[in-house]
């Protein structure tokens, strides 16, 4: 159709001109732009699926590979041997507050003694750091052969002389000495020499008292020091036992490791000998495999070995376990001072549990059999809910979710919790009340905290907000807050704080979003009604917006989860489930993730090794939550959407 055909009136003309499909290269715009977005959404898909399947790809051999290690551990006698060892490892820390709490009741009494010591060794330490050039001189004068003349000798006496009663009047002496005792100890200060080999009076005079002190104060709580001392001596028979049997142990799984090797090697040789069209070297493959043979372990014989010793290990726990309660039954109930007094507590506390463990131990060695198959569910069971993640040990490897997946939950709470009230109200009040002069300003700075690289952010997190939290936490009149003073400055909370601040941009543009597609109706039905502008905001367009502030707290929570640099950096990368017990306070604990624990190790391990493949299997589970948590916003924006209609 040319114009000549086109119908004469206006406005028809028009029309007709208006809705005519203008082509590019023959091809509809519309449609052109169509494909573009589909195909893109569709490569999206793709992307993801060949993602999933990467990582299933590696990581599905983790379970049978995992399954065959824990058959050898237990095969071998390690896990017989760990029966004992894993509660005998509670006397550690069982010992250890113990320790703690002796120490904690000694020191009000001998703290002024040890102090005075401790001063007085110092400043002899300064003072010989002053004179170190003479008195190198006159050291070597002395060893030399033959020795140098005496009026040398007698030269490099006074040098030494005239430096250490300078370095002496040069020191700065603190106040816990009398002024009687100052000029006292500058005068032997000044005579120190490499020829006098005893200490200088003073100090043996200070070291004394505080060995009286020391010696007191022990004697005041003689239960205390004796229970301590006795607990702490209690397990040396059965720790002598279970080293003899876990190193029987170790080396059975040597053997069977090298076995192993040696049939994986030998069945790789067969496997390539059939493919191969070279009969010279089908023949030498053929020949390599049949000499790669190892010697046949016989596991029963070394397990039978250990077994034969339960009754000796059984013994031995019951004196253990004798000995722990009579130690338990005569710790003391006043210790002197606070501090002592909560050390004593725990232990008191982590007592009867860790002799409950210690039986238990002792029944379980009776039950144990080492032909017991280890089951799928097992294996399973061990990783979603183990507790321990141990790798390169030369004992055995745990690969435990537990501790990396409640790290990386805490950190994300935490980070959530952070930097939800401040996207969300910053939200409303950019979107509601600010002018146009303050969104100019606002959204361009929040939008910024994207651009800035997280790496950079986890060196501000150890240069700085680390330090700024510890010393706040040392605060005097702040101590009644859980976990203050903190001993860690790498934790969760430095952590959680650092990725809270990069959520914000996220979570802020999605609610600013939300708040704008609250549809003008309700707003203009709401002034009709005589509400304030605050009534409308809070209870109109807030409560219609909910689903996409909901949406954005998710997406942000599925940001934080999946952000590596940061927790890697400044969370302190400790494998421990936190220790819930402390209250609030365990958000200053450290702790790994499971982003962090893929970007430490990954480079390290061999590939297609258990290590390998377990790591693998923490980002099958990290893609699965991410999704999940997409899945859980879009879900949420449904909800309300239907509820909405």
């Amino acid at each position: 159709m040319d114009s000549s055909d086109l119908p004469r009136r206006p406005e028809l003309r028009n029309l007709i001109i208006r809705n005519r499909k203008r082509t590019i290269l023959g091809f509809d715009p519309q449609q052109i732009i169509k494909y573009f977005f589909g195909a893109n959404a569709s490569t999206a898909v793709i992307v993801l699926v060949l993602i999933m399947i990467f990582l299933v790809r590696e990581g599905v051999d983790f379970l049978p590979t995992n399954r065959h290690e824990l058959q050898t551990y237990r095969q071998a006698g390690l896990e017989f041997c760990d029966l004992v060892d894993r509660p005998l490892r509670e006397h550690q820390t069982l010992s250890s507050s113990l320790r703690q709490c002796v120490s904690a009741a000694l020191e009000p009494i001998v703290k002024d003694a040890r102090e005075r010591r401790n001063a007085a060794f110092l400043l002899k330490t300064q003072a010989e750091e002053k004179a170190a050039r003479q008195r190198e001189a006159l050291e070597n004068a002395l060893e030399r052969e033959p020795p140098p003349a005496e009026d040398q000798l007698a030269a490099l006496r006074k040098d030494l002389q005239t430096a250490a009663a300078a370095a002496s009047q040069a020191l700065i002496y603190p106040s816990l000495f009398t002024a009687e005792e100052t000029a006292l100890f500058k005068a032997q200060l000044a005579a120190l020499s490499p020829e006098l080999t005893d200490l200088p009076p003073f100090i043996q005079a200070l070291s004394a008292e505080f060995m009286t002190q020391d010696r007191a104060a022990r004697e005041k709580y003689a239960d205390l020091v004796t229970a301590q001392e006795e607990f702490d001596e209690a397990p040396d028979d059965l720790h002598e036992l279970v080293d003899e049997l876990k190193e029987q142990a170790l080396g059975a799984k040597q053997s069977v490791e090298e076995s192993h090797a040696l049939a994986v090697n030998r069945q790789q040789l067969l496997e390539a000998a059939e493919t191969t069209a070279d009969p010279d070297e089908k023949a030498s493959l053929i020949k390599e495999a049949e000499a790669s043979v190892g010697e046949e372990v016989d596991l029963t014989a070394l397990t039978k070995e250990l077994t034969a010793r339960t009754g000796e290990l059984q013994t031995q726990i019951a004196a253990y376990v004798e000995s722990a309660e009579k130690a338990a039954a005569s710790l003391p109930d006043d210790v002197g001072t606070p501090d002592a007094a909560a050390l004593l507590q725990k232990a008191k506390k982590g007592l009867p549990a860790h002799v409950q463990d210690m039986r238990e131990a002792a029944t379980a060695l009776e039950s144990w059999r080492v032909d017991k198959p280890v089951s799928m569910l097992r294996v399973i069971g061990a990783f979603f809910f183990g507790t321990e993640w141990i790798t390169n040990s030369s004992w055995q490897d745990f690969f435990g979710f537990v501790p990396l997946l409640t790290g990386s939950v805490v950190i994300a709470l935490i980070a959530v919790f952070i930097a939800t009230p401040i996207s969300v109200i910053a939200a409303i009040y950019t979107n509601q009340f600010a002018t146009d002069r303050e969104k100019e300003l606002i959204k361009p700075v929040i939008e910024f905290i994207q651009a800035i690289p997280s790496v950079v952010l986890g060196f501000i997190g150890i240069s700085l907000v680390g330090d700024l939290i510890k010393e706040f936490s040392e605060v005097s009149w702040l101590q009644w807050i859980p976990g203050f003073p903190i001993q860690e400055r790498l934790n969760m909370f430095n952590a959680g704080c650092l990725l809270a601040f990069m959520a914000v941009p996220t979570m802020f543009s999605l609610s600013e979003d939300a708040l704008n597609n609250v549809p003008r109706g309700y707003i203009d039905a709401s002034d009709a009604l005589g509400a304030t502008k605050l009534q409308t905001v809070f209870r109109v367009i807030v409560p219609a917006g909910i689903s996409g502030i909901l949406s954005a707290v998710l997406l942000g929570l599925g940001r934080v989860i999946g952000e590596t640099m940061v927790v890697l950096l400044v969370a302190g990368n400790r494998i421990a489930i936190p220790d819930f017990s402390a209250g609030p306070g365990v958000v200053f604990q450290p702790a790994h993730t499971l982003t962090g624990i893929i970007a430490q190790e990954l480079g390290e391990v061999s590939r297609g090794s258990s290590h390998w493949q377990a790591l693998f299997m923490v980002g099958i589970v990290l893609f699965t939550i991410s999704l999940l948590v997409n899945w859980c916003a879009r879900a949420v924006a449904r909800r309300f959407e239907s509820q909405k209609a």
